[in-house]
């Protein structure tokens, strides 16, 4: 064992590429803090990984006294049960675990930890300070008590089978500039030549919310600590002359919302004239001072997505869940706002929220839409240890149900010396409270489909924009798609049926068997991998229809438009008859065939698209005195897209989904070249690349 030699860990599995993408930004802090401010930062070598199977090889190698491990939903499987085979043999090396997910009762804190024998300690919060005090502590007398007792706030551990913890304070860093940064010491270069990683940066930790369902509604974070522009700019102008990728990820958890963020913008927006980067930002945007919001947006000319993430929009659930929103009619004004300035808005809506019924939900999903979100992922409540919802009060109070099934790409198999380690990652969702039965759940999941066919990633864009014209809101036409969802046509109803029945299989009622079955044996895994099970459902049919069902989402969907005018717009109705027909070609004809590379598309419209296009469908159409020829085509760029993701994800229908998972198949519609004419227009710049798993960092990791 070598004491002098520290491992910190931000795992994730990587049996289908990197499933958390980011750069280990949070445990690197930590090795920063280390080498700054420990007793013996000069001594110590602490190393850091992501990728499992380097980590094994190298601790097998190297021996390290001590190692940390990060404890996400996404990767606790996968660390404790590599904790375990080092336990196994090599009983004296230190373990200690943090990170967010982890219990807030201590009652429930001990029964995880007397669960995880193998862990020596747990440090919540803010790691920096706590774990450097416990490793010079133990360095100097190798004792895990005295060390406990060094480290101060946020120290958990079981100790002569006693529940033992320094305190009920999760500490916090005050000033980030303190925290020598990681990127401009040069300890996430080997990460950096990674393009498939994102680099993760911060201008400040903590939320002033208490949204009781998210692991950063804890009282012990709503004070916001902040590093200065001067160091941002320096981190961020680092990462963009090493980095070749074109993603950027702020750890921020309310950018926008405060006036330094503009300052902020500036600084990302003057490294992207110099080094084009980032192209793409992925950040959380305020839930309050929109306007500021828009601001940065128009620094960032069109690099940020424009977050209006409500959750729901009852306000008897906000209140359950201790959550603010802007009002609708705001929410409406901001969202055009953000559409003219081509900043992507979009709106996370979370399904089984305390008080929620499905007519909220419809309600909530329909407002926005009629909105014009331009993206409105539909999630199911997750139950994360952590959050104030998971506890047992909530629970009991809410009469939350809950089931089990396995995180998406998050499993694998690894090897420690001759032994194979078997990792499953499971998720607890919630599937029926006081106030939404299960039945009502399974519909509400049904929904999420209906607006992934018709809505999701402007597949129908074109159609809501003349349906607007005429006073006619997206919801009038999407309410009776989902209705009729089971009788639209065959090939459609049997999606349905198909995702209703994945929906229902994918859950389990009892953990335990869960895991015997997902870890009956290597080749259970390999049928994970091969992505014959632990699909994303949602995305799966999603790439089933957009691979093979264009045309009959667009058959139904002016079909029924054509009721819904006739009914809400009669004069309009004979007039714009033939313009429907255009319509429908020129729609389908851009989305049809989208992963056959190459391919080009033809035909003669009578009217004028090209105004059309130029005003988002926003103004009436103009008859052409002749026909006009019109040609679509891929542009180099998206053909380029599409190939590295297939060479990534592969190019069947798993291969596919994960990609419509990766990237907004908005950007993917062919570009549209009139006549003669050599100039190729309809590229929606304004969508952004979807964001890699959401973390705070800091956070022990």
């Amino acid at each position: 064992m070598n004491d002098r030699l520290v491992f910190l860990c931000d795992l994730t599995h990587t049996s289908q590429g990197y499933a958390a993408e980011l750069t280990p930004y949070p445990v690197a802090c930590i090795k920063a803090w280390i080498h700054e401010y420990s007793r013996h930062g000069d001594t110590l070598n602490v190393e850091l990984f992501k990728h499992p199977q380097r980590f094994i090889d190298a601790f097998i190698e190297r021996q390290p006294a001590i190692i940390g491990f990060s404890n996400y939903m996404w990767n606790l499987d996968l660390s404790y049960s590599i904790a375990t085979e080092i336990k196994r043999d090599y009983p004296e090396t230190v373990i200690l675990f943090g990170g967010p997910n982890y219990p807030l009762e201590d009652h429930n804190r001990e029964e995880w930890l007397t669960a995880h024998p193998n862990v020596d300690s747990y440090i919540i919060g803010e790691g920096e300070e706590p774990f450097t005090n416990f490793v010079d502590e133990w360095y100097e007398s190798q004792d895990i008590p005295k060390a406990l007792q060094a480290a101060g706030s946020g120290c958990h551990a079981i100790i002569d089978g006693q529940f033992v913890k320094s305190d009920d304070v999760s500490p916090r860093v005050s000033d980030l500039d303190k925290v020598p940064s990681p990127y401009l010491e040069g300890y996430l270069d080997e990460f950096l030549k990674e393009v498939p990683l994102t680099p993760l940066l911060e201008t400040n930790r903590g939320c002033p919310f208490t949204c009781t369902f998210c692991v950063d509604g804890i009282s012990d974070r709503t004070k916001v600590y902040r590093k200065s522009i001067d160091r941002f700019e320096q981190e961020l102008e680092y990462v963009a002359q090493r980095y070749q990728g074109k993603v950027l990820t702020l750890a921020d958890l309310n950018f926008g919302m405060y006036k330094q963020d503009l300052d902020a913008s500036r600084a990302i927006a003057k490294v992207k004239k110099e080094y084009d980067y980032p192209y793409h930002l992925q950040v959380s945007t305020g839930k309050n001072q929109k306007e500021r919001v828009l601001d940065c947006a128009e620094i960032l000319e069109g690099s940020l997505r424009l977050a209006a993430s409500v959750q729901t929009l009852d306000p008897d659930v906000l209140k359950n869940i201790k959550r603010q929103n802007i009002s609708a009619e705001k929410l409406i004004e901001v969202t055009k706002l953000a559409n003219r300035l081509n900043a992507n808005s979009y709106s996370e809506v979370i399904l089984g929220l305390p008080g929620d019924t499905k007519t909220k939900h419809f309600d909530t999903v329909f407002q926005l839409a009629d909105a014009g979100l331009k993206f409105i992922p539909l999630y199911t409540l997750m139950l994360l240890e952590g959050t104030v919802l998971a506890t047992d009060e909530e629970r009991n109070r809410w009469e939350i149900g809950t089931q089990y099934r396995v995180v998406p790409r998050c499993f694998g198999v690894y090897n420690f010396k001759d032994r194979e380690i078997l990792s499953v990652e499971f998720e607890e969702v919630c599937v029926y409270t006081n106030t939404l039965p299960h039945e009502d759940y399974l519909e509400c999941r049904s929904l999420a489909l209906t607006m992934g066919l018709f809505y999701q990633d402007r597949i129908l864009f074109e159609l809501y924009g003349f349906l607007g014209t005429l006073g006619i809101s997206p919801s009038s036409l999407l309410a009776i798609l989902h209705e009729r969802r089971m009788s639209l046509n065959p090939a459609l109803t049997e999606l349905f049926r198909s995702f209703d029945e994945a929906t229902a299989s994918e859950l389990w009622e009892d953990p335990a068997e869960l895991e015997r079955f997902t870890k009956a044996g290597p080749e259970t895994i390999a049928r994970y991998v091969a992505g014959e099970l632990g699909n994303n459902v949602l995305f799966r049919h999603r790439a089933i229809a957009l691979l093979d069902l264009v045309d009959d989402i667009h058959e139904v969907a002016f079909e029924v438009a054509r009721e819904v005018i006739k009914k809400a717009a009669p004069d309009s109705f004979e007039e714009n008859s033939e313009y429907l027909d255009d319509l429908r070609r020129f729609s389908a004809d851009r989305k049809r065939n989208m992963f056959e590379l190459g391919t080009e598309i033809e035909g003669e419209f009578s009217y004028d698209f090209r105004q059309l296009l130029s005003d988002d469908f926003t103004s009436q159409p103009v008859r052409l005195r002749e026909p006009f020829r019109i040609r679509f085509s891929q542009s180099v760029e998206q053909v380029e897209m599409i190939n590295d993701q297939i060479a990534v994800q592969g190019e069947d229908l798993n291969g596919i989904a994960k990609v419509v998972s990766r990237i907004p198949v908005a950007k993917l519609q062919r570009l549209v070249t009139y006549g003669e004419s050599s100039e190729a227009t309809g590229n929606d710049d304004g969508v952004q690349f979807a964001s890699p798993t959401a973390l705070s960092p800091g956070e022990f990791a």
